[in-house]
Parts: C-alpha cells; structure tokens; sequence
C-alpha cells in the first residue's frame, strides 16, 4: 500500500532529539535532519546488510515509539484491562518486532524527501503534542500530523502519525479487533510472533 511506504519514511525521521525542554516540534525538526544525513551516507548498507538494516531501526527508531501506550490504544481498553501482566507483556514485545519489521521494509525507500513544519500550536494538555507538517513530494504535498506523549522521564515519544486523514494506530486496531473477535488475544499474539 502506497500510503503506508509513506508512513514508514516520515516516521524513519526519528533520532535521538527527544527532551521535553527542546519541545515536540523541535524534537521532530532535529530528528528529520540528522537522520536523514544517517540515510544518505548509509544507503548502501541499509539496502545490502538485513542485519545492519535492522540494528538502524532498533538503535534509531523504535526508542522513539510509546510501544506500551500503542499497545494499549491498538487492543482497546476492553482487551488491555482483560490481560493478565504476562500477556500484555508478550502482546508488546510481539506488537513491537511488527514495528521492527514494518520498518525495515521501507527504510530503504526514502529518497530525501522534505517535511514542512507548520507552526506548532500548544494543546491543552501540557504531556500531549500534536505537531502538524507537509510532506513534499513530486506529485504533490501529504498532510502528516504526529501525535506524541511526553512520558514520565520527560522525552517526548510518538504514538500516532496521521498521514491525509488516515491513522496508522487505528487501521490496526480495526485489524487487530476483528482478529481478536474471531479467534481471540493469543491467536493475534501467535500470528504477531510467526511475522518475525
């Protein structure tokens, strides 16, 4: 799917700009360019070595992820709540080896496309940021907005991006909600793990 090549590519901007001082636009603005210039001096790496390829996106962007949070709102309350400690444990690791995995598929697609930062505007909640940007591309521009959680050692980590009206948390809790339904957590767990 064309969109999800995108979400993988915006979400790769990740790297270690992640303090609250710094702010989540300016975490999000720090973190397209460094990882970008990461990119383009490690392309031929990333597109021969699976190894190296997957160390990359362990080291520079799953820390950037609320895996525990994204576990919680992909699953819905009714099923987080219904776990025991050890299932959602074994639901998390599982949900976050998809992310690996997810990501590694696309890492290698971007192309040094640039982002446009709108003008950051604070919300309500002082631990909750949404920051919104243009992604510019030949045929166009791509609305993309982040969602993010400032977590209690005070760093700011993504949970959600939104790319044209379109959420990568609630396609797969749709996915997920249908799987569970059917045949139930520890299917969808099992399934998660085969997908390593």
């Amino acid at each position: 799917m064309k969109i999800l090549k995108y979400i993988i590519a915006i979400f790769i901007l990740f790297s270690s700009y992640s303090f609250a001082s710094d702010g989540p636009d300016v975490f999000l603005k720090n973190s397209v360019e460094e990882i970008s210039e990461f990119i383009s001096e490690n392309k031929d790496s990333l597109d021969t070595d699976e190894n190296y390829l997957r160390a990359k996106v362990d080291e520079l962007v799953i820390p950037k992820l609320d895996i525990k949070l994204m576990s919680k709102i992909v699953l819905g309350k009714k099923n987080w709540t219904s776990m025991n400690p050890n299932l959602r444990t074994k639901f998390q690791q599982a949900f976050r080896t998809l992310m690996v995995k997810t990501y590694m598929k696309s890492l290698t697609s971007f192309d040094g496309e640039k982002i446009k930062f709108l003008p950051y505007k604070k919300g309500e909640r002082p631990d909750v940021a949404r920051v919104k940007s243009v992604y510019l591309l030949n045929e166009g521009e791509l609305s993309v907005n982040y969602s993010l959680k400032l977590n209690k050692s005070a760093e700011w980590k993504v949970y959600d991006i939104n790319i044209d009206g379109i959420s990568l948390i609630k396609n797969y809790r749709s996915d997920f909600k249908s799987h569970i339904e059917r045949d139930g957590i520890d299917s969808l767990i099992e399934e998660l793990e085969a997908k390593q």
